[in-house]
């Protein structure tokens, strides 16, 4: 679970890191540097990235076969953010439509682009979410839940003893849930 909670958590950090830049030089006006963030060429990542950190809570809260599915969830929107990630072209549309932006921009030029590393980072910490969301998928469901831990195995034994015992041990002034 934590480091589900790592990887979506580094996921979201790398999609609001700049993807691309580049610097916009006309003459006789000042210079602009733009940059593309991954959000800003994909809004999607951000959202998915929340998703998996949010389904990494699930995972601890739910038990059985719906922690199976969280799983299967988990592993399927971090294997799709993953593909996303690295067949985005960042330093495409999306900074053509910042540079289209920019002050400093005359019609025709076409400034060089500067990737940054940030596309592998979420890549790998995408890639790293399917892989725990398939090991939460095949092994999660023997895992204790949050709750089950808390109760009481001395409960089930108490309500299959014969009711008159139950009395005469309330009787001797102990109680019956209670091991000694």
């Amino acid at each position: 679970m934590l480091g589900l909670l790592a990887a979506g958590a580094v996921a979201l950090f790398a999609v609001t890191r700049a993807w691309a830049s580049t610097t916009v030089r006309t003459p006789g006006l000042p210079t602009d540097q733009v940059s593309v963030s991954g959000v800003d060429a994909a809004p999607i990542l951000a959202g998915l990235a929340v998703v998996i950190v949010a389904a990494a809570l699930g995972v601890v809260a739910a038990g059985g076969w719906l922690r199976q599915v969280i799983g299967l969830v988990i592993a399927a929107v971090a294997g799709f953010a993953a593909l996303r990630a690295l067949t985005l072209d960042a330093g495409g549309a999306a900074l053509g439509r910042a540079v289209l932006d920019s002050p400093a921009y005359i019609s025709g030029s076409n400034p060089p682009v500067d990737g940054g590393p940030w596309p592998w980072f979420a890549a790998v910490a995408f890639a790293l979410a399917t892989v725990l969301g398939v090991i939460v998928t095949i092994r999660g469901r023997g895992w204790p839940r949050m709750s089950a831990r808390y109760e009481r195995e001395t409960a089930a034994t108490a309500e299959s003893a014969d009711e008159a015992d139950l009395w005469r041990v309330q009787d001797q002034g102990q109680d019956p849930t209670v091991d000694d």
